[in-house]
């Protein structure tokens, strides 16, 4: 599987998410929009890490599909993490008190473990599904 050196639509994709993200900060806390903020970070940070240290590689099968996985696990226990951290920030800028109740926290952390299996699962399939393409299209 060969990866590109660059990732078509990365740079299109942060600067959305930047735009994204400036308008976030000026609004009422909410479970959806802090969650589309922190998976919009995850998976940019992730396509830069990606199209840095691997871009331009030919990797093997196997390689690939693990390297799918781990993306997708990073993706899942990244995207959570983010949200409480961006949760904390969010209710420690405005001065009105907490953006987020206690159950909106506790609804992100326990997800984490679901979200790190189906990252899992997901990032395989995608793996699966691109190689798939790509032996297509030779």
């Amino acid at each position: 599987m060969q990866i590109p050196t660059r990732l078509r639509g990365l740079k299109a994709a942060t600067i959305m998410l930047a735009i994204y993200a400036a308008a976030w900060i000026a609004l009422e806390g909410s479970l959806l929009r802090v969650m589309v903020l922190a998976i919009g970070v995850t998976l940019v940070t992730l396509g830069y890490g990606l199209q840095r240290y691997v871009g331009g590689q030919e990797l093997s099968l196997r390689v690939w599909l693990a390297l799918a996985a781990g993306i997708g696990l990073a993706a899942g226990v990244g995207s959570g993490a983010l949200a409480i951290l961006f949760m904390a920030l969010k209710s420690g800028l405005h001065a009105h008190g907490p953006e987020f109740t206690p159950a909106e926290v506790n609804w992100v952390a326990s997800r984490l473990v679901g979200w790190a299996v189906g990252g899992v699962l997901g990032g395989a399939g995608v793996g699966l599904l691109l190689a798939g393409f790509k032996r297509g299209q030779e």
